[in-house]
């Protein structure tokens, strides 16, 4: 019973923690890919709003039903792992957020600064890390075919953002940005 419900409390502490809460103590709106006709504010939108909301759809049905769909994995020891993962990836979230100050968004934002202290010494997208180490725990957790499937567009469309992201980055701050990505990794 505590599996079935653990996934939504999750991500509705998640969400406040990350961005209702985050986006408050910035002073904006986090979104900033609403407006645009481009494949970066497209491949945003999915990753952003329309992923997250078949999350949500998701976890809402498998807490008041019970039915995750199909079986793909069943093992006590993966769910507790899942869990474990699902706990700290949100306060390295919460963290790497932090390191960002007032130039976090959800997305590319024309103004702040490049942030490579701190979590972005490690990682040049701690904050998607984080994300992908969210879906992955959630996925163990869970262990059905329609959790793979959340899992599997969210690992895509993180992939296809952080490129964006890096693109929009390199025309933005050009040298500086290079001599940070060869200092520092994509993930680890």
């Amino acid at each position: 019973m505590f599996w079935q419900y653990f996934p939504l409390a999750h991500a509705i502490v998640f969400g406040l923690a990350t961005v209702i809460l985050r986006a408050w103590l910035v002073g904006r709106s986090p979104f900033t890919f609403w407006g645009g006709n481009t494949p970066r504010d497209f491949a945003a939108r999915w990753f952003y709003f329309w992923v997250p909301m078949a999350d949500a759809a998701f976890l809402v049905w498998y807490a008041v039903t019970g039915n995750a769909g199909p079986p793909l994995l069943h093992s006590e020891a993966l769910r507790w792992i899942g869990a474990v993962l699902m706990i700290v990836a949100p306060a390295w979230i919460v963290y790497s957020q932090a390191a960002m100050g007032s130039s976090w968004a959800l997305g590319v934002i024309e103004k702040g600064e490049l942030v490579t202290g701190g979590p972005f010494a490690v990682s040049r997208h701690p904050i998607y890390l984080g994300v992908r180490v969210t879906m992955t725990g959630q996925f163990l957790v869970i262990g059905s075919w329609p959790s793979f499937a959340l899992w599997a567009a969210s690992e895509l469309l993180v992939q296809i953002q952080v490129r964006f992201e890096e693109e929009a980055m390199l025309a933005r701050f050009g040298d500086r940005y290079l001599a940070y990505c060869e200092r520092v990794r994509r993930w680890l």
